[in-house]
């Protein structure tokens, strides 16, 4: 057990699901894009 904790392929793994993680959430938008459909853009106007 100890050798799979200090081997260098874990900790890259995990660096690299971290990374991904965090781009997820600091990329991830706020609410989701809506296209406007033709009521709205008639209204709109």
């Amino acid at each position: 057990m100890r050798s799979v904790l200090k081997s260098d392929f874990l900790w890259k793994f995990v660096g690299g699901f971290a990374l991904g993680a965090l781009a997820l959430v600091t990329l991830h938008p706020m609410e989701p894009a809506r296209a406007a459909t033709a009521s709205q853009v008639a209204a709109a106007r």
